[in-house]
């Protein structure tokens, strides 16, 4: 309510009826959605002229979203990022089809129309005889393996160097790669000797890409080379006649408890020890003392003397020692290995254009071995990850690894595998955690939208495990009645969960399941998905269930008292990534349960 005097007062100064105005003032609920706009302006996002009166009456982005059905689908596209996020037309533009129109288009001239970038979302343009009748004969899964034009944009980009391109989940940053890798195959680096390198960070990414690039692409995948780079190193060094044992972990483990028993004398935890190795001194490639002493720490907790420092060195000795003695290294000393090798006997490989997928996962030694891998150049090497998805490695600066992407890096936002809705949920899983974009800046998480909605995801907790099995039994046969069981998947944050807690209620109650462990593809036999969070990476689901989300399994923290406040920080954002990983894995469902405590990031 307005005070009568400040109305008295203002009326006076102005000879305006102040009542009358602010009974006439109009809320925001009053102005349409897109008000501020002009026809103009509509028009040119591809919106039919007839439809302008009917985008003109609406409100809310979701009344946009109800009347997605009548619309062209560059034109609802473009509206959405205006309605959602506030871009002007010029910005939304930009990110539905990136390659700009010169001209409107003659209509009676067919073939100017079908080589605009919006017809090519929806049409194929067969110039032989010899080109339909490949496609006519090709296997489902290569027709699955759409392209937005504003991924096609960054497949056929010219990049002067090296380039990072960042995207949520679902944004399609793997098919991205994958058309990369065949464009410059088939179109940049065209001589027989040249070769296209994919790699990622884990044996099952690289068999699941092998499997789609060979749907894909034609003779040209026969220069593709698909592996993940740690098997690409160990292949590389034992054909120059070099070969290396890798120690298990239970074998470093050990070593690394046998030599702070025998040479530490600061009562430092042995987990400590070990990631002050793997984040100061691997990551930094130290070698020596000396330069150990005068490193960098920074982003570790605990700050340490000189003194303290080579009292920790010692204990570095002990365990390398130890080690060598088992006749063993660790993978981080084969990349380097094969780094240094290839630093002293100049360019020998045959690589002239590296595709990177996951790249948020890699240590700082495996990108300065990608880098030497390949001559610096144009198209030399293509970056892709999310810093959202990180379950393994930790930030990392590209521009410190001899990397330099500045100038040439881009975002994929759309996300088109997963509904606003669940997205939105696995993305509630890292709000308020620092989320950084590879090189030193910050990845904001708002900038990423679904275009398709459905039902908010489920969360159910129970007292007992029967009780949360009953549930997931009944969830599951639910689901089974109308989807396929292969479009199901049932992910739990550990294999002993699965095969003591899940596996047996589902022997009983007869439901079919195929357990996806390590070398197991998932597309190998019938039934319904089991999986851990970790083994569940780059697949996707129709109907995602995630089960046993308690405090004892999520996050799950080896001796969380040993570390130190930086460590520990570290460690739960990566079970945080990993719940959004799984809970990302859905196109279309989401049912999270547990039973006991609830874990702290369901927020329940």
């Amino acid at each position: 309510m307005l005070d009568a005097n400040l109305i008295a007062d203002a009326e006076a100064l102005t000879g305006h009826d102040v009542d009358q105005e602010v009974s006439e003032a109009r809320s925001l609920d009053d102005y349409a959605l897109f008000e501020t706009f002009t026809d103009d302006d509509l028009l040119r996002t591809g919106l039919p002229a007839v439809l302008l009166p009917a985008i003109r009456a609406l409100k809310t982005a979701d009344e946009l979203d109800s009347v997605r059905p009548y619309l062209p689908e560059e034109a609802y596209e473009a509206l959405f990022w205006v309605a959602n996020l506030g871009y002007s037309v010029d910005q939304a533009l930009a990110e539905v089809t990136p390659v700009k129109v010169r001209k409107p288009v003659d209509t009676e001239d067919l073939a100017a129309a079908l080589e605009q970038p919006d017809s090519r979302r929806r049409f194929a343009l067969i110039e032989s005889t010899e080109e339909l009748v490949e496609i006519l004969n090709a296997p489902l899964e290569k027709w699955r393996i759409f392209l937005h034009p504003s991924q096609a944009a960054l497949v056929h980009r010219h990049f002067n160097g090296p380039a990072r391109v960042l995207g949520g989940a679902g944004t399609g940053k793997t098919v991205v790669t994958m058309h990369r890798a065949r464009h410059l195959a088939r179109e940049v680096f065209t001589g027989p000797s040249d070769r296209i390198l994919f790699t990622t960070y884990t044996r099952n990414l690289a068999a699941n890409i092998r499997q789609n690039l060979a749907n894909l692409c034609g003779p040209e995948l026969e220069r593709i080379e698909v592996t993940n780079l740690h098997s690409w190193a160990a292949r590389f060094m034992h054909h120059q006649g070099l070969r290396y044992d890798i120690g298990t972990d239970k074998e470093i483990d050990a070593c690394w408890r046998d030599a702070v028993r025998v040479a530490d004398t600061l009562g430092l935890p042995e987990a400590f020890y070990s990631a002050e190795w793997r984040d100061v001194v691997q990551a930094q490639s130290i070698t020596d003392r000396a330069t150990y002493l005068r490193a960098s720490r920074r982003g570790r907790g605990v700050r340490l003397s000189r003194p303290q420092r080579a009292a920790i060195w010692s204990v570095f000795e002990e365990f390398k020692q130890m080690l060598a003695d088992l006749g063993k290294i660790e993978w981080f000393d084969l990349i380097q290995q094969t780094r240094l090798y290839l630093a002293e006997h100049g360019d020998i490989l045959p690589y002239r254009g590296i595709i990177v997928d996951e790249t948020q996962d890699l240590h700082p030694e495996e990108l300065r071995l990608l880098r030497q891998m390949v001559p610096e150049g144009e198209n030399d090497l293509f970056f892709v990850g999310d810093a959202h998805q990180r379950i393994y490695g930790r930030p990392v600066v590209m521009s410190h690894q001899g990397i330099n992407i500045r100038g040439r890096s881009r975002k994929l936002r759309i996300n088109y595998r997963t509904t606003e809705e669940i997205r939105n949920w696995s993305v509630r899983v890292l709000v308020g955690q620092p989320i950084d974009d590879l090189d030193g800046g910050v990845d904001d998480y708002r900038d990423y939208l679904s275009l398709m909605h459905g039902i908010d995801p489920e969360v159910y907790f129970f007292e007992t495990l029967a009780e949360e099995t009953e549930h997931l039994v009944a969830t599951l046969d639910g689901l089974l009645e109308f989807a396929e069981a292969e479009s199901i998947c049932l992910i739990a944050r550990t294999h002993r969960q699965l095969t003591e807690d899940y596996i047996p209620a589902l022997r009983r109650a007869d439901i079919d399941y195929l357990y996806l462990q390590t070398d197991t593809p998932e597309y190998s036999g019938s039934g319904i998905r089991l999986a851990t969070m970790h083994r569940v990476k780059g697949l996707e689901f129709a109907h995602v269930v995630i089960a046993g989300v308690n405090d004892t399994y999520m996050p799950l923290i080896i001796h969380p008292e040993e570390m130190d406040p930086v460590e520990l920080a570290e460690d739960e954002l990566k079970e945080r990534c990993l719940l959004h990983v799984a809970s990302s894995r859905a196109r279309e469902t989401l049912s999270v349960s547990g039973y006991g405590t609830p874990s702290r990031f369901l927020n329940i």
